[in-house]
């Protein structure tokens, strides 16, 4: 029997529309199914059982799949050499239809809203098409302030249980952070407002793009605004980050009460908390406290080397930026890193060069400048956050001075 092959939803849809444009059927139930069959016998000579065509559309429960013959049949049926071209075809067609449309929306000339909604929906966020479609479309959204459809879009259900997929929302929507950190107070009144009762704005506007030196800011204002229902660690980020915002503006008993709510939240709560936020939590315990207790809990309870490097890269940074002195902490010294356990995924490729760059200050402050010089060596500037940018900057620049 012939394998199977995969096919979209949104491909089987553009098959229904073309059999419905060619033999003028409906494909709704068996009869129609069967009606299919004997058009393609009769009009094209082409046999494909009715039962194969319930199983393809799914009139019938089973597999959906089909195989390679039967859909290069059905699209000679339908006008095309073989089911690639039909793909092709389709694909090329929706590019184009999407470009101008696109274009005549900026002209204002149309106003196509359901019909871009009903693309979004068709996105799985597997490709980088789908990406750069989706990133075009949160564009002409800012640009247009249509902040409707931007909304309606905020309450699609993607699957951010999949890092892949949420990774990829982070890349869709960066211009929301770019247009923010402009002061675009348009587009930072509308995220206060959205972070409020929309969970995908937390986990991606909120929790993916941090920006620190903006806690006193539009950041903040975010942060103040969040509620902390949705998102099942959103109470201990929230409060971390205002211990943070609290600090900067030189209130250390009101950072000291965050503090305090964030931990209170992190132990009572069952939820998976990232090695981040446990980096952050022990971070300001020992800023604010002189508590290290907290850091060797939390580091000696990690048990892969990606959740490793994220706590220590997220305790050192924040222990350099605000203490100054991270020699006081010989783990990253110690800490040996198993490459083989890397996928090097955009985000990992940040962490293990903010990794090297600290265990380069590290040994700097311990007085040993011919291995903070190694692991300077070590860092590829092309791989950096674009929050983290400036401290990065500076740092190298403070390291090349004193070495």
């Amino acid at each position: 029997m012939p394998a199977s092959i995969p096919i979209s939803i949104h491909e089987k849809k553009w098959l229904l529309k073309r059999i419905q444009e060619v033999y003028d059927i409906l494909i709704i139930d068996a009869y129609s199914c069967q009606k299919l069959s004997e058009a393609l016998q009769q009009q094209a000579k082409i046999s494909i059982s009715y039962n194969t065509l319930r199983r393809l559309f799914g009139i019938i429960k089973g597999p959906t799949m089909a195989s390679r013959f039967t859909l290069d049949s059905l699209c000679k049926g339908l006008g095309y050499s073989d089911f690639e071209n039909f793909r092709q075809s389709v694909n090329q067609f929706e590019k184009d239809f999407f470009n101008e449309m696109l274009i005549l929306n900026r002209l204002q000339n149309r106003h196509d809203d359901q019909d871009i909604l009903d693309i979004v929906r068709q996105f799985e966020l597997k490709t980088w098409d789908d990406v750069y479609q989706l990133k075009s479309i949160i564009d002409l959204c800012l640009e247009t302030e249509n902040f409707d459809l931007l909304t309606q879009i905020f309450n699609i259900k993607f699957d951010t249980t999949d890092l892949q997929v949420t990774w990829r929302l982070y890349v869709s929507f960066q211009s929301i952070y770019i247009f923010s950190c402009k002061n675009n107070r348009r587009v930072i009144d509308y995220i206060a407002k959205l972070l409020q009762s929309n969970e995908l704005a937390q986990r991606v506007i909120l929790q993916l793009f941090v920006e620190e030196e903006c806690l006193t800011g539009f950041y903040g204002e975010w942060l103040e605004a969040t509620s902390e229902d949705l998102v099942e660690d959103m109470s201990v980020f929230k409060n971390v980050m205002l211990c943070q915002k609290a600090f900067d503006l030189g209130d250390a008993i009101q950072a000291k009460m965050y503090l305090d709510k964030s931990k209170k939240a992190f132990f009572s709560s069952q939820a998976y908390m990232h090695p981040n936020l446990r980096g952050r939590i022990a971070a300001w315990d020992f800023i604010l406290w002189g508590n290290k207790a907290t850091f060797y809990d939390f580091y000696e309870s990690l048990t892969d080397d990606t959740s490793s490097v994220s706590f220590l890269v997220f305790f050192y940074r924040l222990v350099e930026v605000y203490h100054l002195d991270i020699s006081g902490f010989d783990e990253i010294a110690t800490f040996e890193l198993n490459e083989k356990s890397f996928a090097y995924s955009l985000p990992e490729k940040h962490n293990l060069n903010k990794i090297n760059l600290l265990k380069s200050l590290y040994f700097l402050q311990k007085g040993n400048k011919e291995l903070a010089n190694a692991y300077l060596l070590k860092i590829n500037l092309r791989y950096i956050y674009s929050a983290d940018k400036h401290w990065v900057d500076e740092l190298v620049a403070k390291i090349k001075l004193a070495c």
